[in-house]
């Protein structure tokens, strides 16, 4: 079988680069990104590219890119997110939250669309998402509201997503991977970027739903 190839964003920390060691460990070539286009790591059949899901042009640049020098993907995993709030704070600040949807939102869209004809029958797209962006969070709150916001914008780009690409037979799900010691998750938390990063290789591997919300390995509620 062909080296399969997945484009995952965000991976010279937490949950991005554990799915990129992850990835070329299972035999995948992997087109990562991030801001300052490095690593903390090499490899073989790693490339990496410098994205900032804020600027648009870099998103078509690298797009172009990407569709000369891999025009058969077969995953795509939108790891790459901010978090520039307090964790306290419920107070809507329109910078906050224009600054917050332009890369987890607008971003993550504009890559998405811009890279849907490389993807093959068979490929899959993994949104990641978070239990603070549904409404069916049994610890619901009003803090970190832009974040929340974002997400759950996410999650209906994802079953919207779905739908539309049924046909192809490519697979959409939103993922949200818990609460992971990463620097956004702080190392507070009780779950290991490794582990979500098994979560993420097996929502790609597996035949789930299309358009499924998973919590880890399990469809949940958006």
């Amino acid at each position: 079988m062909k080296q399969p190839t997945a484009i995952i964003t965000g991976i010279s920390r937490g949950i991005g680069r554990a799915c990129a060691a992850l990835f070329l460990e299972e035999g995948w070539k992997v087109v990562g990104t991030s801001t300052s286009g490095k690593a903390p790591f090499e490899a073989n059949s790693l490339e990496i590219y410098a994205l900032d899901l804020a600027n648009p042009e870099n998103i078509q640049e690298f797009a172009l890119d990407i569709r000369k020098s891999y025009p058969k993907v077969n995953a795509l995993v939108n790891n790459a997110a901010i978090l520039v709030e307090s964790w306290s704070s419920s107070e809507v600040s329109l910078d906050i939250l224009r600054h917050t949807f332009e890369v987890n939102f607008f971003g993550t869209v504009h890559l998405t669309e811009a890279l849907l004809n490389t993807l093959q029958p068979g490929a899959a797209v993994i949104n990641l998402s978070s239990g603070w962006g549904t409404f069916s969070d049994p610890s619901f709150s009003a803090e970190v509201p832009h974040y929340k916001m974002s997400k759950t914008a996410i999650n209906m780009y994802s079953k919207l997503l779905a739908h539309r690409l049924k046909d192809r037979e490519i697979k959409v799900h939103a993922l949200n991977p818990g609460w992971v010691k990463t620097d956004m998750g702080t190392s507070a938390a009780t779950k290991s970027p490794s582990m979500a990063a098994k979560e993420i290789l097996n929502a790609i591997q597996n035949s789930l739903p299309t358009g499924s919300f998973l919590n880890g390995n399990r469809i949940g509620t958006y």
